[in-house]
């Protein structure tokens, strides 16, 4: 996609611009120390890796060979014996050898899906114009190529002509559909027509391919019809089928945009080729708290070509060999894991991620993070060598419809976010997202004495993470002595001090860029924020709340637990 100026000053880039442009940064290696956890988990969480390879028959802005990397993939994938996902775009649904290659190479135990992504033949067949470049028949630009720059009847006519043909030439409707951006209304119909048994959607990522998505589930989600980007709430809102987040994503550094590049497990980037960052990313899938679900999609599209992926596409299947066998995952077809996930959960699970190893073993100025999500609130809460603070606070509602639900995307470079509580990039100033000093959006914590001064909390060893049913436990040995102890409920959080002197309160401070953040209003019980003409509450028990300059003051009461009350009325 071409670059162009977003909100904010992102440069927007594709992701085969920041590989061209040979970025790349040093990963170092050390010793992973051991995470101290404890699961109480009622249930054996479902930890699940999809082998998911996408094919495009067209690559305009470059001649390459498209069936190389397909052929080279499935060969690395039956040697292992692995299950795997082939989803087709619709130009090689009905053009070169990648239909006949796969009905005569795949093994009883892979499955074959749709890459929703529009071009010239669909359209064609569709009956509706191709707004795209006349001299390609596939063009990446945001409004040609997803489902959101077409009306929702257009979206409709799209997906029944891409299932039509699948029919046609599988003798079955296709049960896997992903794309980069899915939206709610194509999702919702194809899943009460079709019956389809997985989604899969793009991570949250920032102004790379023309557009950006934040605050969606970190794993697998039952999304509402309003917005694919966001958990149903309630059943009546819920699409059936579940949505899957795509390209395992470093849950650490990406946040920040640290990396002039995508820092996801895909073999092309410096991320996907270090083998420390891979080994800890498999372990954190495998054996880390996850409460009730763990995901990830390993494997790579076709239009990279094998020269850049050859490296480390291999040693990724040797890592995931060695993983499998040491237990604790399963690797399986999305459609496996969607029907496992049906079977399993009723609505939206609560899930995890812990990483108290820095993922490509930094050793100055390590960082660390422990998310959890729910159907009703996300949350990051993150270390930076002797810091920590909360980086990332949403919040969901089946009223807040995603950008662009039902008016068509008519330019390139798009956000879609979801409302925020804190939003630890966004609400950051320009130094701070230059990756320089500055005032850097967060909540962090300090120790109020009895003379009303107020130190702010800091790290002495590894937090320790544990988990009983649906709540995740973090408690944080602090260098003044005690320990600061978070748990994440599936509605609320709760935030307590120990072994600290009986007349000292907790204080959590928000600070942000003023003119950045969503805040409109501060009561001591209640914080109100607007996103886009959309209005959401947060409430505060046990604590009282003030607005300061850059932010909010929540002060603890003199006994008990600070209690963050996040769950939305639909």
């Amino acid at each position: 996609m071409a670059k162009m100026s977003a909100e904010g000053g992102q440069s927007l880039l594709t992701r085969r611009e920041m590989l061209a442009s040979g970025l790349k940064t040093l990963v170092a290696s050390s010793v992973l120390p051991a995470v101290s956890a404890e699961a109480f988990a009622a249930a054996t969480p479902l930890r699940a890796i999809n082998i998911m390879n996408f094919i495009r028959a067209e690559e305009p802005r470059e001649k390459m060979d498209l069936i190389q990397p397909v052929r080279e993939q499935m060969a690395l994938i039956r040697a292992h014996k692995f299950p795997a996902t082939w989803l087709l775009q619709y130009d090689a649904l009905v053009e070169g050898p990648f239909v006949d290659f796969l009905k005569a190479e795949m093994p009883s135990d892979h499955e074959v899906g749709i890459w929703f992504e529009m071009n010239r033949r669909i359209c064609d067949d569709a009956g509706i114009a191709w707004r795209g470049n006349p001299e390609w028949e596939w063009d990446y630009h945001v409004p040609i190529a997803y489902a959101i720059g077409y009306t929702p009847d257009e979206r409709r006519k799209l997906a029944d002509t891409a299932m039509a043909t699948f029919r046609r030439i599988f003798g079955r409707d296709a049960k896997t559909v992903a794309s980069w951006n899915l939206d709610a209304i194509t999702i919702a119909h194809l899943s009460d027509h079709y019956v389809i048994d997985a989604f899969g959607n793009c991570r949250d990522q920032l102004a790379t391919d023309g557009f950006t998505i934040w605050g969606a589930p970190i794993a697998g989600y039952y999304p509402n019809r309003e917005n694919a980007w966001s958990p149903a709430l309630e059943a009546k809102n819920q699409i059936s089928t579940p949505m899957f987040r795509l390209l395992g994503q470093d849950p650490v550094y990406y946040y920040d945009k640290a990396f002039p590049y995508p820092d996801t497990i895909e073999p092309v980037w410096p991320s996907g080729q270090s083998e420390t960052f891979v080994d800890r990313f498999l372990d954190m899938i495998a054996h880390a708290p996850t409460q009730s679900f763990s995901y990830a999609q390993l494997g790579q599209e076709n239009s990279f070509g094998w020269p850049m992926m050859r490296k480390a596409y291999p040693m990724q299947m040797d890592k995931l060999a060695l993983a499998l066998r040491d237990g604790g995952l399963l690797v399986e077809t999305m459609g496996e894991t969607g029907r496992r996930f049906k079977q399993t959960f009723k609505s939206t699970p609560t899930q995890a991620q812990v990483m108290l190893a820095d993922p490509f073993g930094n050793e100055h100025l390590p960082q660390r993070t422990v998310w959890y999500q729910s159907k009703y609130l996300r949350a990051n809460l993150h270390f930076r060598d002797d810091q920590f603070y909360l980086r990332d606070l949403h919040v969901y509602n089946d009223r807040f419809p995603q950008p662009h639900l039902t008016e068509p995307v008519r330019q390139h470079g798009i956000e879609q976010r979801m409302l925020a509580v804190l939003d630890g990039y966004h609400w950051s100033d320009d130094e701070v997202r230059a990756g320089r000093a500055g005032t850097r959006a967060m909540g962090c914590f300090v120790l109020i004495g009895q003379d009303g001064r107020q130190t702010r909390l800091t790290v002495a060893g590894l937090p320790a993470v544990s988990e009983r049913g649906s709540s995740l436990r973090t408690s944080v040995p602090l260098s003044g002595g005690g320990k600061f102890v978070s748990v994440f409920h599936e509605r609320e959080i709760e935030f307590s001090l120990s072994g600290v002197p009986s007349h000292s309160r907790l204080g959590l401070i928000f600070q942000w860029a003023a003119d950045r953040s969503a805040l409109r209003e501060v009561s001591a019980d209640r914080l109100s924020y607007r996103f886009r003409d959309f209005d959401y509450t947060v409430q505060v028990a046990n604590g009282a709340a003030s607005k300061t300059i850059d932010g909010i003051r929540i002060l603890s009461g003199e006994r008990g637990t600070l209690r963050m009350l996040m769950s939305q009325t639909s």
